[in-house]
């Protein structure tokens, strides 16, 4: 069930429209927003970028949800939540293949939901499973050009240790060791597989909702579980051959 304030929002905000384009507001290693720019990719959608401040979020105070991602169409119309945003993309815009509206498909619905409920959780286990994985984790914000040297350190440093934490925080939410866990719950995914994608011939919200997810991990810890994946690991390269991302 979504949080409340996820969806299409009945105000819309056309003055955070960047150029005119659909605009992303996102961390550039959130899982979730990955999973909205995976079907933006696929579908050939050109979108503008917002690169939010992890730490202090200023990019996003005008908005009364304050978690990436953050979608706002060229019309200014406001969708929040990454599953939201997944099934907004797909009936509004072309390219690619249509899949399921939620509430049609019970396998396509289980699996999105299991994409934020139990992947999201157990990869932030694995990534933020030190400090110094934290860390790495969040260098990424020293290369973008809108944050100030501050807002990089505080991101990197502080960051990392708050993240440390929620890592810590997701561990204890499983049986198992974050690494184990996270194999565990591989091959429970790869029981969604119809084919050579969840939706069969084509991908369809599952694929995307738990692709976005492993995409985030690429060059961080645990990403290798994901590769060597016996069934999981060949259907993320089709995954990113398909997307494009």
């Amino acid at each position: 069930m979504a949080d409340e304030g996820a969806g299409v929002q009945e105000a819309k905000v056309p003055e955070r429209v960047v150029d005119g384009k659909p605009t992303l507001y996102c961390f550039e290693t959130c899982p979730f927003c990955w999973k909205v720019r995976s079907l933006l990719s696929w579908k050939g959608v050109d979108f503008s970028k917002v690169e939010v401040d992890p730490m202090k979020k200023k990019e996003l105070k005008w908005s009364d949800w304050s978690a990436v991602p953050v979608y706002v169409e060229a019309d200014g119309t406001q969708v929040n939540d990454s599953n939201p945003i997944l099934h907004w993309v797909n009936s509004n815009h072309t390219g690619g293949t249509p899949f399921p509206r939620a509430g049609e498909d019970e396998s396509q619905d289980k699996w999105m939901d299991f994409s934020g409920d139990v992947l999201g959780k157990s990869i932030v286990a694995v990534i933020y499973s030190s400090y110094g994985d934290s860390r790495k984790a969040l260098a990424y914000v020293s290369e973008v050009e809108s944050f100030s040297r501050w807002q990089a350190f505080q991101a990197k440093w502080l960051g990392g240790f708050i993240m440390r934490m929620v890592g810590k925080s997701r561990a204890k939410m499983f049986e198992l060791p974050p690494e184990e866990n996270l194999e565990f719950q591989l091959d429970h995914l790869s029981s969604a597989l119809a084919g050579d994608f969840m939706g069969g011939e084509v991908p369809n919200g599952a694929d995307f909702a738990n692709y976005g997810i492993l995409r985030a991990m690429q060059g961080l810890r645990g990403f290798p579980i994901v590769e060597a994946h016996g069934s999981i690991g060949p259907w993320f390269q089709r995954m990113k051959s398909t997307s494009g991302v």
